[in-house]
């Protein structure tokens, strides 16, 4: 049997070394890890709630006006709503993937889920600017659970299992 090619980068999603033990996952990590399922479960409320504005007699209201505006070739309403529509549905899904995907890899160990996580925390404070509440909660929520994820991560024990993991594989 052919040993399979090397590809750099391969074992920061895979376990090559399945008979290694891998150390404890720290409680401090899995907290963290439900954090950012919170935060995912936020974006999911919030992603709803962008929809029924997006196809609302509110929001038809300002396309009217935003298409009055524009000259030459403009678009129909109907593509406008649309957009906008398939604009809210692909951000809540890559959103919610990347929650996911951070906190399942912050469970096994792996030092750039953290930092990714930090980046996708950054990311969300920046959605805070212009934001009305109600409506912004759930963004306010998000921002808060993630922080606090992130910062749990970079705690001593944390920061241990995360080098004992990176040990561990290489």
């Amino acid at each position: 049997m052919a040993t399979p090619p090397k590809f750099p980068g391969r074992g920061a999603l895979l376990d090559d070394k399945s008979g290694t033990p891998r150390p404890v996952t720290p409680s401090f990590v899995t907290v963290a890890a439900w954090l950012l399922g919170g935060a995912a479960l936020m974006q999911v409320i919030a992603t709803i709630s962008a929809l029924v504005y997006s196809v609302s007699a509110e929001r038809r209201a300002a396309l009217e006006e935003q298409i009055a505006t524009m000259t030459g070739n403009a678009p129909s309403l109907n593509s406008l709503q649309n957009m906008g529509v398939l604009t809210v549905v692909m951000a809540g899904l890559v959103t919610v993937g990347a929650y996911v995907l951070f906190g399942v890899y912050l469970r096994k160990g792996r030092s750039w889920a953290r930092l990714g996580a930090g980046v996708l925390v950054a990311l969300t404070v920046i959605q805070l600017v212009g934001v009305s509440y109600p409506e912004g909660f759930t963004t306010l929520a998000q921002v808060i659970l993630g922080a606090l994820a992130v910062a749990l991560c970079y705690l001593p024990e944390p920061s241990k299992f995360f080098a004992a993991v990176k040990a561990s594989r290489s």
